[in-house]
């Protein structure tokens, strides 16, 4: 599976980008997987946390006020705010 290019923005500018293997985001309204399979789309429904699963490890971001979108192999996240967590059971995790 090819990589996708995420970026998280918020009002300040990029706040994070990477390449993804794996991509998941909760949203008010449950969680779903994105993949570079996927077509373009624009989510406008509140996104909650991101989880990027990177070359470098696991990243897990709770989101305040975010819609994300695809297009083509790059996975965009405009939000208020962005805030970096633990993400939960893994062990030496990225700073």
């Amino acid at each position: 599976m090819k990589h996708l290019t995420v970026k998280l923005s918020t009002p300040n500018g990029l706040f994070f980008t990477a390449s993804a293997s794996s991509i998941d985001l909760r949203t008010k309204d449950g969680c779903f997987h994105v993949h570079s399979g996927h077509q373009s789309f624009l989510n406008m429904v509140h996104a909650t946390e991101i989880t990027c699963l990177t070359t470098d490890g696991i990243y897990v971001f709770d989101l305040s006020n975010a819609v994300a979108g695809l297009k083509g192999r790059t996975f965009t996240v405009l939000a208020e705010r962005i805030r970096r967590i633990e993400p939960d059971g893994v062990p030496n995790s990225p700073p």
